[in-house]
């Protein structure tokens, strides 16, 4: 036998065998990223878990008897990051009354100390009271919104899609901005055009209604209510605005300003229709679902 030929063939021969064995080395072995996609798919979903149960831990009774319960959805309506802010994970939920009305909007969110915030704000044009176990913790003494009427809006329509589009229309029209601690330029806020819920019914004092936000980026900062409400000439189109943030908001309607509030610093104070507080650390989290990376 030429030796060179044997030569190359053993040459040949181990080139394969290597290549095979690189192989079934590579499918035996687990992808990095995939892994890594894995324990981050993990942790997202145990701190929408954590998000979700830390929400039903409060008690919303209604004025001015106290006795009608607020029900907090069990689902956040938006899923939310902010790295300006250095907001890790977050949830934007709502709590209604029994007519379907949002009535206070909510953020729950890890910051990048990883401490769990509760940020609350009412959307509720009358009081109410809020209590966690035994302690009442925030009794806003006004009303978080003022509802006015929409200015050159037109006749609620008859049908429930032309309704939809009216509202959205009119969303379109207000413009929103925000001061991220104080910053002298402001960051002007995107409308999310799909509402985050709709309400009303036929023949009650509300005909139709839904919430959209303005956020930054994903994360929601200043939130619309829009009603169309029963009056002496029929329905009518009406707006509220709220903050979903501390810092200084502004919002103008057909850029003409409408309504603005100030920097919020803490100490937040309970009986205000905005309020913050600390729920809980990141670390507890993690020792409550044994996760580590």
């Amino acid at each position: 036998m030429n030796p060179i030929c044997h030569t190359t063939r053993v040459v040949t021969a181990l080139l394969v065998s290597l290549s095979l064995f690189s192989s079934l080395s590579a499918e035996d072995k687990p992808d990095r990223t995939s892994v890594e996609k894995s324990d981050a798919e993990k942790l997202a979903a145990q701190r929408l878990e954590f998000m979700k149960k830390s929400v039903k831990d409060y008690e919303f009774l209604l004025g001015p008897d106290f006795k009608a319960k607020l029900t907090v959805e069990p689902e956040p309506r938006l899923r939310f990051t902010n790295p300006v802010s250095g907001l890790q994970d977050g949830g934007f939920f709502l709590w209604k009354n029994e007519s379907g009305r949002p009535m206070v909007g909510a953020q729950v969110f890890l910051t990048g100390d990883n401490l769990w915030i509760h940020e609350f704000q009412s959307l509720a044009p009358v009081l109410f009271r809020v209590s966690r176990g035994d302690k009442n913790i925030w009794e806003p003494k006004r009303a978080g919104v003022e509802v006015k009427p929409v200015p050159d809006a037109p006749v609620p329509a008859a049908g429930a899609v032309q309704r939809l589009v009216q509202m959205r229309d009119i969303a379109k029209r207000f413009m929103a901005s925000d001061e991220f601690e104080g910053r002298p330029q402001s960051d002007e806020l995107r409308l999310l055009t799909k509402p985050l819920v709709r309400f009303g019914a036929e023949n009650s004092d509300t005909l139709d209604g839904t919430l959209f936000v303005h956020a930054h980026g994903t994360d929601p900062e200043l939130m619309i209510v829009l009603e169309a409400l029963k009056s002496e000439s029929g329905y009518r189109w009406h707006y509220s605005l709220a903050p979903m943030t501390g810092y200084a908001l502004k919002a103008s309607l057909d850029s003409k300003p409408v309504w603005e509030v100030a920097w919020r610093k803490p100490p937040y104070d309970p009986k205000e229709p905005f309020f913050i507080l600390v729920h809980s650390r990141e670390l507890s989290l993690k020792k409550l679902f044994q996760f580590s990376k």
